[in-house]
């Protein structure tokens, strides 16, 4: 093989690597018993554009969150994994959540309702607990399972990531009150990451 032919087929070895590097979508950087269903999504979220972030979102199920009459119903977490800094505060955790389960809800009901007009806007409370965590509620409605109002207990957690210069926030979700068995699986989720805390 000449030097002249080399060269093409090391740029064609070299573009197929290059494909290679994309995001595995199997890969959830969120941690949890292997019966919890996962999901990553790719901002901007399709239920939520206005949500002008760029990361990803991971998501991790327990395995009764479709099962209305489950312990586990509705009870989930998702990782948003992204390269700005959300600069969280509870007004913002309270707009950005109701956008995101407000295009949630009008995504999953569309195909199923014939009108929205019935079916209540979410509404998000939070306080803050210390410099990284909110505890907060946010009242919505279940398209998926129950077609009816919900009440979501919800606390959300910041970790920016120094070494990977990310910043993650996980949401850890669920009806069932704080003190009840469920949070303490829910507790248990981490992120699979190496990850040096930022100052």
């Amino acid at each position: 093989m000449t030097f002249s032919k080399t060269i093409p087929f090391f740029i064609i070895i070299l573009l197929v690597c290059i494909q290679c590097k994309k995001e595995d979508p199997s890969i959830n950087l969120l941690s949890a018993p292997d019966n919890w269903r996962k999901e990553t999504i790719k901002f901007p979220l399709s239920f939520a554009p206005s949500l002008s972030y760029k990361g990803t979102e991971y998501v991790r199920f327990a395995p009764g969150w479709g099962k209305q009459d489950s312990k586990e119903y509705f009870s989930y977490a998702f990782l948003w994994y992204l390269d700005e800094d959300p600069k969280l505060s509870t007004s913002t955790l309270e707009s950005e959540l109701e956008i995101y389960f407000n295009g949630l809800v009008q995504a999953v009901s569309e195909p199923n309702s014939p009108s929205l007009d019935n079916i209540p806007k979410a509404k998000a409370f939070f306080e803050q607990i210390d410099n990284k965590s909110y505890a907060g509620k946010v009242l919505t409605y279940d398209p998926f399972t129950t077609k009816k109002e919900v009440n979501l207990n919800i606390i959300a957690t910041y970790t920016p990531c120094k070494n990977k210069d990310k910043h993650m926030v996980v949401f850890r979700i669920s009806p069932q009150q704080i003190d009840h068995a469920v949070w303490n699986k829910l507790n248990k989720l981490s992120i699979n990451m190496n990850c040096e805390l930022k100052n």
